[in-house]
């Protein structure tokens, strides 16, 4: 079977500094794999979190793992690598104060 690329997302907790320096921290990864199927991503996937969380942040994977098809034969500048639809019903500003509450990097943060 022919293979093509793959993204896996993950979703960790990264355990706060014992002193409270630190806070706890949620982090979503997308990874990227050639498989067969989304089966054999997801395996993939599965495998690369695992290694994830031996790290030395020791970051707790939580159970949530999902695999996204790109279609596409190479990766090119600009190829859509992961999306997520939800379907709620609440307002735009809603929706990102409640889906992403308390992120650390991203453009909404520098404007």
């Amino acid at each position: 079977m022919q293979q093509q690329w793959y993204s896996v997302r993950s979703v960790f907790k990264l355990p706060g500094a014992p002193d409270g320096q630190r806070p706890a921290l949620f982090e979503e990864r997308v990874v990227i794999f050639r498989a067969a199927s989304p089966e054999q991503a997801l395996e993939k996937g599965r495998a690369e979190a695992k290694r994830y969380a031996e790290s030395e942040t020791q970051p707790r994977m939580l159970a949530h793992i999902v695999v996204f098809s790109t279609w596409e034969e190479e990766l090119t500048e600009g190829l859509e690598v992961w999306s997520c639809l939800r379907k709620i019903e609440i307002s735009d500003e809603e929706f990102l104060d409640r889906i992403y509450e308390g992120e650390q990097i991203g453009l909404r943060h520098l404007e």
